[in-house]
Parts: C-alpha cells; structure tokens; sequence
C-alpha cells in the first residue's frame, strides 16, 4: 500500500551549478550527498556500471532529489512542458511579483511573465514558469484572495 511521497527527482549535468541553484535562489538545504557506484548485484538504474552522484534536499515541506550521471553521461533530453513524460515542480509563493522581481535579478530565467491561470473559490491563482540551469521547467504559483 502506498502511504505518501518520498521525493521528486531530477537529473542534472553539473551537480554544483544545480546546488548553487537550488539551495541559494530556491532556498532549499541539503540534506545528503552520497556517490554510488551501481554493480550487477546492486543497481536500482540497470544502466551498466552506473557511477551517480545523488543529492537530497529538503525544503518546503518537500524533498528534491538531484541526480547527476558521473558515467554514463548522458544527454539532454526536450524538456517542452507538452513533451509526453514532461514534468515540473511548482512552488508555492505569497508575493507573485515580488518573488518574481527578485528571482529575475538573480539571473532566473522565465518563460513569461506572472499571468493568471485560474480562479478557485473565492481566490485567484497567479503562475509563472521558470527554468532551472538545465532548462527543467519550474513553477510560481499564487493562490490569493479575490
């Protein structure tokens, strides 16, 4: 039975561009840093003689892990949010343009502008989508009183 989420996971190129990234703008801690070196009678990939560097951060209330491929290296993949397979975190702000202003003079990348995306009951929903160093797909969302 499943009981909850453990972590996402990311695959990144450059491990400490990723951590600068998602420690110092996104604001998450490190939690572990581990390298491991799959073998036959141990591999969770099946990718042969894997060599990994995996990362865990916390932060959020939520967990991220970063993965980056020492060997085999690979390759990057289309990352177009209407790609099948496609995925993205979103997370969470109270201050849409604020947050927005001061991850812009942080050299964040941004798809667009805040717009908004949707209305629930009695509030308003602001997003804005964002790109990590690798180009993966993050997201902004408000949720604010009408």
């Amino acid at each position: 039975m499943i009981t909850g989420i453990h972590h996402f996971s990311l695959t990144v190129s450059d491990m400490e561009r990723a951590l600068a990234f998602y420690t110092q703008v996104i604001g998450m801690a490190v939690i572990s840093d581990v390298r491991i070196q799959e073998s036959p009678e141990h591999s969770v990939t099946r990718i042969p003689g894997a060599r990994l560097r995996i990362v865990h951060l916390h932060g959020y209330d939520c967990a991220i892990e970063l993965i980056q491929y020492l060997s085999p290296i690979g390759k990057p993949l289309d990352t177009r949010t209407c790609d099948t397979g496609s995925a993205h975190i979103a997370f969470i702000v109270d201050d849409m343009e604020a947050t927005y202003r001061d991850l812009r003079r942080k050299g964040v990348r941004f798809k667009s502008e805040p717009v908004v995306t949707g209305t629930e009951v009695g509030t308003i929903v602001k997003s804005v989508y964002f790109l990590d160093p690798d180009g993966i797909t993050l997201e902004l969302v408000e949720i604010g009183k009408k």
